[in-house]
């Protein structure tokens, strides 16, 4: 594939770097977001669009509150949602990308507060999409919010509902298939989220979230995933835990926490597995940072011991 061998050497953004950004795209795990657009905060007005393609749900969100609170409405910039289905994977010896599996990525436009509305096609906004279209291998297309959000939905809601369990019960993706309780879990997990997802009046009349969410379909694709993973020894959020890694949580089961808050409902199993996942990560942290660090050196000939063979009858030995 044409993105094997393409460059991606990292470069350090200079903060004392004045020019105008015109179109940018922040990719990569949502906690990360609000600290690569605050380094470019200065760079960018209301002339910028910017395409949050980031993991998880509630990003945007956190950036105007976080960066733009404050800020006046006209010299904000416009914003694009973006997702992508292909798999990619970073070749740190090559400074290369490689494909590991061909998708689609799809691209939806948000207005001020968040919902999502008819395209204006402004000369500005509209390069920065045919940009991305003229990329072959990303296979882009625009598309209104609520198919957007059926795209991104299923991997956003794998990662709420398969992954915490995994984290929670020390369990591996195969052993989810055998464990009824751990299945249990799960459900209850998948009905709150998708009592949100219902109530969402951004996705209210989409044909498209009714029927993904209402009916089988959703659970067919949970299972299917985690027959595809069950070869795996362990989740991914098991393993960023374990490195003391930051974690996506608050993007996740937070995302739906927060909206199903503002919609009036409860949802006790995602605060339970959301605040679980943050405690193992806290503990894991304080683990990790109570280390001490060893350094191996050489011992002086002069001091080292030398042990001298005694009888067998004798446990004692001469230095």
């Amino acid at each position: 594939m044409k993105l094997e061998h393409v460059s991606v050497t990292p470069r350090v953004i200079a903060r004392d770097d004045n020019s105008h950004i015109d179109q940018l795209l922040v990719a990569g795990p949502g906690h990360k977001a609000v600290e690569a657009l605050r380094s470019v905060k200065h760079r960018i007005n209301k002339d910028t669009t910017v395409c949050l393609m980031t993991d998880g749900l509630g990003v945007l969100e956190e950036v105007r509150a976080r960066i733009f609170q404050g800020t006046d409405e006209s010299s904000r910039p416009s914003f694009l949602l973006g997702h992508m289905s292909h798999r990619l994977a970073f070749n740190r010896r090559h400074d290369s990308v490689k494909e590991l599996r061909y998708g689609k990525t799809q691209l939806t436009w948000v207005d001020s507060s968040g919902v999502a509305q008819e395209v204006e096609k402004t000369e500005t906004r509209m390069n920065f999409v045919q940009a991305l279209q003229a990329v072959e291998d990303l296979n882009s297309s625009l598309t209104p919010f609520d198919k957007w959000l059926h795209f991104k939905l299923p991997s956003v809601i794998l990662d709420s509902v398969v992954e915490p369990v995994c984290v929670l019960l020390e369990m591996s993706y195969a052993g989810l298939l055998q464990n009824p309780a751990a299945q249990r879990m799960m459900h209850r997990l998948l009905t709150e989220i998708v009592s949100v997802v219902d109530n969402m009046p951004e996705v209210e009349g989409s044909a498209a979230i009714r029927d993904f969410i209402r009916g089988n379909r959703i659970r067919q694709h949970i299972y299917g995933r985690i027959m595809a993973r069950r070869g795996a020894s362990s989740s991914e959020l098991a393993r960023q835990i374990r490195n003391g890694l930051p974690t996506d949580v608050d993007y996740l089961n937070g995302f739906f926490i927060r909206r199903g808050h503002q919609l009036g409902l409860d949802l006790p199993t995602n605060v339970l597995m959301r605040d679980m996942v943050k405690a193992k990560h806290s503990l894991a942290v304080e683990k990790l940072n109570s280390y001490i660090p060893v350094e191996e050196t050489s011992i002086p000939s002069h001091l080292s011991f030398r042990y001298r063979t005694m009888p067998k009858s004798s446990n004692t030995k001469v230095v």
